[in-house]
């Protein structure tokens, strides 16, 4: 006698009642998708509701949201995945695969694939990410959830640059980077490096000198590494005063795209700036991103050791180069007309953000729509069909997708404060 499938078999295996439910209700992944990073810090484990284990890094970099999407290397390496009722696990690419249309909707699918076409993240940046940029039409929007006093994010330069001086100088850093580790030798404990060294560029008045003895450089070779050493620090401090540091404080939203002025000056298409998320202080901040999946180009990365992948030419061609001011990505949510407790701050030709507000004497109600996601920032919520019946509940740091079958539906607060963000696909959009 055969033993009785899981659920997770029985969707996979097309069960058609199994599906039929799945496909009726929010698709919730769960919520411990978590990667380490380097530049990572402790403030995601109180968002998500988490303890951190004993045997797992504190530095937890990013929440992987939704990830549906196995054409991008990131996405396919922290695919989603789904509890089910009876405890059995499924991941959210594997469903889509098979059950796409059911899920999605033929419509959806004829449009993006039997995938989710967006890769929404909670980051926790404690230390600076790398100087980057990614490809024409890959924008990125910054909702941030929390953020210590006086933290800053680099984004968009404050100056017109010259691409092949600018390239020649980030080379010439990098090649500094390696002459150090040339003469600490085979053996170097990079981790160790970058652990003195961090905070020693990061403090802009500091000398070389202050160096000495700390690092396991012999004592004939410290006037070379002293050169070395001035060196970095001066690329370092060069590449980051040419971006704008941008204050960030909780609530605010910050949309990373080619200001239209740009875009009307130079013909250029519209794409993320450049962009180095954090500041040299180390105040932490905790976003969720929302962008579209697709490689990111590393132009510098603030001499961080053990060295990791730059591609100084690729990053610097799908860059604009132009000279941006702060207000240009700073966006204010408002209100739309005839939905009470619902905000827009971004709607451009990839995605659309609103923001739900639901209070205790006022749901919000979102009408039949193609498939969204959902993610709540703040609070706690229930998610119902307008004739009461319930579609799922929600606590901050969960994200959901809502499939086609959903229809429309009402979100109604379970506490003080609820912020949910709802991002949805243009339908008329490119895959």
């Amino acid at each position: 006698m055969s033993a009785t499938p899981t659920d997770a078999e029985a969707l996979l295996g097309g069960d058609r009642l199994s599906l039929a439910e799945f496909a009726s209700r929010l698709i919730v992944p769960l919520r411990n998708n978590l990667v380490a990073r380097p530049w990572g810090g402790p403030k995601i484990w109180d968002f998500k509701g988490l303890r951190p284990p004993p045997d797992r890094p504190e530095t937890i970099g990013e929440a992987f949201e939704i990830a549906a999407f196995d054409s991008d290397a990131e996405a396919k390496a922290y695919p989603s995945l789904i509890r089910l009722q009876d405890g059995s696990t499924v991941s959210l690419p594997s469903l889509l695969a098979k059950h796409g249309d059911a899920i999605l909707g033929s419509a959806f699918v004829s449009r993006f694939g039997r995938c989710f076409p967006l890769l929404p993240k909670v980051l926790d940046v404690k230390e600076l990410l790398s100087v980057q940029g990614h490809p024409a039409g890959n924008v990125e929007v910054y909702i941030i959830i929390d953020a210590d006093p006086g933290a800053t994010i680099g984004l968009g330069f404050n100056v017109d640059l010259d691409p092949e001086p600018f390239k020649a100088r980030l080379k010439a850093g990098l090649k500094r980077q390696g002459d150090l580790l040339e003469l600490l030798g085979e053996a170097a404990d990079q981790h160790g490096l970058q652990q003195r060294l961090s905070p020693w560029l990061a403090a802009r008045d500091s000398h070389s000198s202050e160096l000495e003895g700390s690092l396991p450089i012999k004592p004939g070779d410290w006037s070379a590494a002293a050169r070395i050493l001035d060196d970095l620090k001066q690329a370092y401090w060069d590449v980051l005063g040419r971006l704008n540091a941008i204050p960030v404080a909780a609530g605010q939203v910050v949309y990373n795209a080619t200001p239209k002025r740009v875009v009307a000056e130079r013909g250029c298409s519209i794409g993320a700036e450049v962009h180095a998320l954090g500041n040299p202080a180390r105040r932490e901040i905790l976003a969720l991103e929302i962008r579209r999946p697709g490689p990111t180009f590393r132009a510098w990365d603030n001499v961080r050791f053990p060295l990791r992948a730059v591609d100084v030419d690729a990053a610097i061609e799908a860059l604009s180069l132009a000279s941006t001011a702060p207000d240009e990505f700073l966006v204010e949510p408002a209100p739309i007309e005839g939905r009470a407790g619902v905000f827009v701050s971004v709607d451009c030709e990839f995605f659309r953000i609103e923001h739900l507000r639901p209070s205790a004497a006022r749901p919000v109600e979102i009408p039949t729509e193609p498939p969204h996601c959902l993610h709540v920032l703040a609070g706690e919520v229930r998610v119902a069909h307008a004739d009461g019946s319930e579609l799922g509940q929600l606590v901050r740091g969960d994200s959901a997708i809502v499939p086609v079958g959903v229809g429309a539906y009402v979100a109604t607060t379970l506490s003080a404060r609820t912020e949910i963000i709802k991002v949805s696909l243009p339908m008329g959009a490119s895959g």
